[in-house]
């Protein structure tokens, strides 16, 4: 079941259209209209349509229309599951064969076990009571249900507690039970747990301590700049020591980068695709991935840069160069969590190139030098943790090899409704989040990061690639439709949560 494409600019009033705004216009006081001509003959009677007393004929265009939307969502799931169907079976092949990955089992580092978790319950439970949700959601076409009436303030809590909800039911069927799902990284805890008192020392000797990072390994540290072990050094010092205690931080942490990427898509988009972009973030597959991840802190520190850079740019605003600074600061914070989600900053300078502030580019990038500088006081060269963070080169074979497995764990973590999105890529006013995606994902894949962790080094990234698919379609005819939005795909995004929750069985260990 899906909503019909919305040309309304508020739930229930439709917007008023230019030229009958024109004709409204009172006349000056000096015009003095022309009298209009007696006509020559008695207009002609129009024959009023025959409808039948139920209102056949409009009730048969909403069936038609509502047959036709979800052809396409079946069509969509379709390419989707052939897709994944391709990548899977191309997994098997590679595994099976003499390239050498460095895993057993390729994608993930502890391979494939499919099993049967009697918590299962848990996380359908709630996919279920999110999707009546959605489905009712998506019947309102006159906008009467309750949640078009929601205040926005309580459609992103609304967005937060379900992201929650979700993250923490699929952490119940990890391997190994509820507290392995929970768990932070061992390396990360461990780590932390030897800094001492003096956070700075362990600062200026990152890069002589750290390994160099492998392809397909789970640890921290390599892969990763300074922020999470300082982070969980500074959590254990507040007395969330413990895998367990810091794991659930982060996920509480993580959570809340989905109603900070639907406030971005308001601002830029308008508020009708940001409400229909909520639940599809929510049920998003990849949210298994935020559980108890150093990477979920990443990813709300680069959409938090996003979101003030683009909010602060509004027309109208006075504030505008604190704002550029204060999301510059803001991605030079998420630069020291992860060295690809700091070219996200380009969805902000195509924002600033949009709303013609150019010149806001200058401050925001200052900004994010800052925390750069600082900690190069310190003592860490940003450069060098790079330089660890790299896989080493590998024959061509295995580099091709990877790019195939990389994208179709991308291709999990998405869902479906990443098919829909990439069908209406010209449509959404939001490109410039997918201008910084690109460039975050090209940068990843051009420093060798994301070999074997796709899942970690994409996970910043996951909720920009999915923005257009709230695009209406067709293109709206007039430059700047603020009111229009897509349909929610319902059948797209059960489905992606029928994945999540398949994919969680059959992972032998954790991502």
């Amino acid at each position: 079941m899906s909503l019909t494409e919305d040309t309304k600019g508020s739930p229930g009033r439709p917007p008023a259209d230019p030229a009958s705004r024109a004709s409204e216009q009172p006349a000056s006081p000096g015009d003095t209209p022309p009298a209009a001509p007696p006509p020559l003959s008695p207009p002609p009677v129009a024959a009023p349509p025959v409808v039948s007393a139920a209102g056949t004929g409009s009730s048969d265009a909403g069936s038609s229309q509502v047959r036709s939307t979800m052809r396409a969502e079946w069509a969509e799931a379709g390419i989707w599951l052939v897709l994944v169907a391709f990548g899977l079976v191309g997994t098997a092949v590679l595994a099976r064969s003499h390239v050498a990955l460095g895993l057993r089992e390729p994608p993930w580092h502890d391979g494939w076990q499919a099993r049967f978790d009697a918590l299962i319950v848990v996380p359908v439970t709630v996919a279920a009571i999110i999707l009546a949700v959605v489905g009712r959601w998506a019947s309102a076409s006159s906008g009467t249900v309750a949640v078009f009436r929601l205040p926005w303030p309580v459609v992103l809590v609304m967005g937060y507690a379900g992201s929650l909800l979700w993250t923490l039911a699929l952490a119940l069927i990890t391997p190994g039970g509820v507290r392995a799902g929970l768990r932070a990284p061992t390396d990360l805890v461990t780590a932390a747990a030897a800094i001492g008192r003096n956070p700075l020392d362990m600062v200026a000797a990152y890069t002589d301590r750290v390994p160099p990072a492998t392809a397909g390994s789970v640890d921290v540290l390599p892969a990763h700049p300074p922020g999470p072990l300082l982070a969980a050094w500074a959590l254990a010092r507040l007395g969330l020591s413990g895998a367990v205690p810091l794991g659930i931080a982060f996920t509480l942490v993580g959570a809340l980068t989905v109603p900070v990427v639907c406030v971005a898509v308001r601002s830029l988009c308008h508020e009708t695709a940001a409400r229909r972009l909520v639940p599809i973030l929510v049920l998003a597959p990849w949210s298994g991935w935020m559980t108890a991840s150093p990477d979920a802190v990443t990813a709300l520190l680069a959409a938090l840069a996003v979101a003030v850079g683009v909010v602060g740019c509004e027309p109208g605003r006075r504030d505008r160069t604190w704002w550029a600074l204060a999301s510059g600061v803001l991605l030079g914070l998420a630069a020291l969590f992860g060295y690809a989600p700091v070219w996200l900053g380009v969805a902000v300078a195509a924002a600033y190139f949009v709303r013609r502030r150019p010149l806001l580019n200058a401050v925001t990038g200052l900004g994010a030098l800052l925390p750069l500088f600082l900690f190069a006081a310190w003592g860490f060269s940003w450069p060098d943790g790079l330089a660890l963070a790299r896989v080493p080169h590998r024959p061509l074979t295995a580099t091709l090899a990877w790019v195939f497995l990389d994208l179709t764990v991308a291709l999990l973590g998405a869902g479906p409704v990443a098919v829909r999105a990439a069908r209406r890529l010209r449509h959404t006013p939001g490109w410039p989040f997918l201008v910084g995606a690109a460039a975050t994902a090209l940068f990843a894949a051009l420093a060798r990061l994301a070999e074997g962790g796709t899942q970690r080094t994409w996970l910043p990234l996951f909720p920009w690639l999915l923005v257009a698919a709230v695009a209406p379609h067709p293109r709206p005819a007039a430059p700047g439709d603020r009111v229009r939005a897509g349909t929610l795909p319902v059948i797209l995004i059960s489905l992606g949560a029928a994945g999540a929750i398949t994919l969680r069985l059959f992972m032998a260990g954790p991502s």
